[in-house]
């Protein structure tokens, strides 16, 4: 099954979203549980592609945020946002995994098994001469890359963070001080990645 991509059309609208939020806010970035919604009203956007979605609403769930369905497949989404730091690498937040009470064994299964794909658009603000620029990109993560751990290999970096790499060079961090919430730093090589929204 192909990792989902969001068409041209869809890009252009979520682009022109992008753009109606920053004329109301200067400040910053569109946040993750906005992004949601953007992103599905993106894909709602183009008829033409008949691309099925249903977005979760306010919902908790660690399956998806939306759910597609297109060419007899369906997509489990995560929708989040994140940042490209200066060594190529984007840092993006995930589930919270309390309920497994610090059980390494059964965080790990559940890493290794989760079927969803994550959309993260990363956020840069610029200020140069001209005023000020935000700079989106959509990044692309194929959940193949966010598996392959052990449970023996997780090691203790500080008192409440945990944290193991895999063979393709994703780093997992787990801070059980944030209800055991799983942290992924991609290397941007691992990634496909839209072209860049510039929005002054």
């Amino acid at each position: 099954m192909r990792t989902y991509r969001l068409t041209p059309r869809m890009q252009q609208n979520l682009g022109k979203s992008l753009e109606k939020y920053h004329e109301l806010f200067s400040g910053g970035r569109c946040s993750g549980w906005e992004l949601e919604e953007l992103i599905f009203k993106a894909i709602q956007s183009d008829s033409m592609a008949q691309h099925h979605a249903y977005w979760r609403e306010g919902g908790h769930d660690d399956k998806a945020d939306i759910e597609v369905a297109t060419g007899g497949s369906t997509h489990y989404l995560q929708i989040k946002s994140g940042k490209i730091n200066t060594r190529n690498n984007l840092t993006i937040s995930g589930y919270r995994l309390g309920r497994f009470d610090g059980n390494l064994h059964l965080i790990t299964e559940y890493l290794n098994n989760t079927p969803s794909e994550i959309i993260s658009v990363s956020y840069e603000k610029v200020d140069d001469d001209m005023g000020r620029k935000h700079i989106y990109q959509i990044n692309y993560i194929d959940s193949f890359y966010l598996q392959g751990i052990s449970a023996d290999n997780w090691k203790k970096s500080s008192k409440t963070s945990w944290v193991q790499e895999n063979r393709f060079g994703v780093k997992f961090s787990l801070r059980s001080s944030m209800s055991w919430q799983i942290w992924w730093t991609v290397p941007v090589r691992l990634l496909v990645q839209s072209r860049k929204f510039i929005i002054r």
